[in-house]
């Protein structure tokens, strides 16, 4: 995951390295002003890698689903990014405004070069003022998708807005690049990487991406399995491709400013049949009102399906057919009930460690137990509650030759479970946690 970020920086500064090396060899104009010219251009430039691969990954093109295994892991990366891009802005901004008000309060010494009267060019002007100002809104919407407590029809909006800050960084970048510059090959390939950029963002603005992936779909039943979770039928339109146990999907209710969420997949698809399954608990504003706002034979769309935690053939990730330990924690027990389904309806059995913990006894699926006998599952549930959490060391106790272990439940438990695992021996390609989250 980490070697992408390593690449978008490293290219861009060995060929900017690559730049400024005859001045440096030649002794002139290496001073701290010099440093600071070159560190603005080079943080711009990293910045707008950085932030046109950020637009790259938005698409949720299946190759690139691929390619990182899974739209989880995907969009993980491109949080990431968005957030070094946001620094790298920041860092841009400060080496350009503040050396230079240092210098005319005259705490330092400004550049030491002869100044001619300034000649007037409207285009370069603009770009400053679009950059300084798209800057300022980028650093404030960075800011804002951070905080978890705004909620997501908030983020959403402010989300979308990203596509117009890079098109406005794209015009100030490549607007101020010196002239010199572009008789490198960096310059070149900066702008081969906009544009790699600027057709996700035209596709963003245009609420294009994803939309070969849409398909329409009937609720046919709704349940309120307790307090907490809704089980909601639906019958997707035969565009519908099917899926693998384990994937998820985004799911618009056409509750308004609210847009897609995701959702795993609660049941294995047959065709026979036609339907698929969401259990969905209670945990945000939409959720909480999905009851209230939810009708049998009501159309909703389906995007999907996505992800790669599907027990099934796929290079991305180790798919051994020996024992496999599944770990869930609440409502992550949904690709789990997928895959046992999926299981019993061939009447296979599998090697398996069920390890699931949950707050309360209503938060059991009631078909669980049975699905468990049925396909030779060992299932071993607490309250945590009541019980206390699963400690590692009994988890861990289950370990075979060539066991892989497939966890989906809060994100620092996995972590730390995962850390427990490589202690004990366990391969870290063997371990696979779902990186549900979106924000």
């Amino acid at each position: 995951m980490k070697r992408p970020l390593y690449l978008l920086a490293l290219i861009p500064i060995g060929l900017w390295a690559a730049f400024i090396l005859p001045d440096l060899m030649a002794g002139e104009q290496n001073g701290p002003w010099f440093w600071r010219r070159n560190l603005i251009l080079l943080s711009g430039i990293v910045a707008l890698w950085w932030m046109s691969a950020g637009m790259l990954l938005a698409t949720r093109a299946p190759w690139l689903e691929n390619r990182f295994g899974g739209l989880d892991r995907l969009y993980r990366l491109h949080k990431n990014i968005g957030i070094g891009a946001g620094i790298l802005v920041f860092a841009h901004w400060m080496l350009e405004w503040l050396p230079k008000n240092l210098a005319q309060a005259g705490w330092i010494a400004g550049p030491n070069r002869p100044r001619g009267p300034r000649v007037a060019e409207p285009w370069v002007d603009l770009a400053k003022d679009v950059g300084e100002w798209a800057g300022y809104i980028l650093l404030a919407l960075v800011v804002v998708a951070l905080i978890r407590r705004i909620p997501y029809r908030y983020f959403r909006l402010v989300h979308k807005a990203f596509g117009l800050i890079f098109l406005a960084g794209v015009f100030h970048g490549l607007m101020l690049l010196p002239g010199a510059f572009w008789q490198t090959p960096l310059a070149w390939l900066t702008v081969a990487v906009a544009a790699a950029g600027v057709v996700p963002a035209l596709l963003s603005l245009s609420n294009r991406i994803g939309r070969k992936r849409q398909h329409g779909a009937t609720i046919e039943a709704i349940h309120q399995a307790d307090g907490q979770t809704l089980e909601i039928v639906c019958r997707p339109d035969n565009s519908w491709p099917g899926h693998r146990a384990g994937q998820f999907l985004l799911a618009d209710f056409a509750v308004a400013r609210e847009g897609a969420h995701p959702f795993t997949i609660a049941s294995a698809w047959d065709s026979q049949d036609g339907t698929l399954t969401l259990d969905i608990k209670a945990l945000g504003h939409l959720t909480q009102q999905l009851p209230a706002l939810l009708v049998t034979g009501q159309r909703i769309t389906l995007e999907g399906p996505y992800g790669h935690f599907d027990f099934s053939g796929n290079p991305a990730v180790d798919r051994s057919n020996g024992h496999q330990i599944w770990v869930a924690g609440g409502v992550g027990i949904t690709p789990f009930l997928a895959r046992l389904q999926h299981l019993a309806s061939f009447g296979a059995r599998a090697d398996v460690d069920l390890f699931y913990s949950t707050t309360g006894t209503g938060d059991f699926p009631e078909q669980l137990d049975a699905l468990c006998q049925r396909t030779g599952v060992r299932l071993h549930r607490r309250l945590s509650d009541r019980d206390g959490p699963f400690a590692a060391a009994d988890i861990t106790a289950c370990q075979q030759g060539g066991t892989s272990v497939w966890f989906c439940g809060p994100r620092n438990w996995g972590e730390m479970l995962a850390r427990q695992f490589r202690t004990v021996g366990l391969p870290q390609e063997s371990f696979h946690q779902e990186a549900f989250e979106f924000r």
